[in-house]
């Protein structure tokens, strides 16, 4: 297993644990995971909500974990400042 906080998040929105248990760095969130776009939206919020800003998940490219793991890393590093405001 690699990508602790993220896998944590995906445990979180429903993903199988079993499948999370094997999940490597490079995996794929559509390609490997097979994110629903329901699951998608709910890990882009979660990721916002944590300070993540500047990316999306609905682009063409299809992030893995250990991405969206440097990037937790990065908003915690900038004190996670959010964008945007409240919801």
């Amino acid at each position: 297993m690699t990508s602790t906080r993220v896998i944590v998040l995906l445990k979180e929105i429903g993903l199988p644990p079993d499948l999370l248990a094997s999940a490597a760095a490079d995996w794929r969130l559509r390609t490997d995971l097979g994110l629903s776009s329901a699951e998608t939206l709910e890990l882009q919020l979660m990721l916002e909500q944590l300070g993540c800003s500047g990316f999306s998940l609905w682009d063409t490219h299809d992030h893995t974990l250990g991405e969206l793991e440097r990037l937790i890393e990065s908003a915690h590093a900038t004190g996670g400042s959010r964008a945007g405001g409240t919801r």
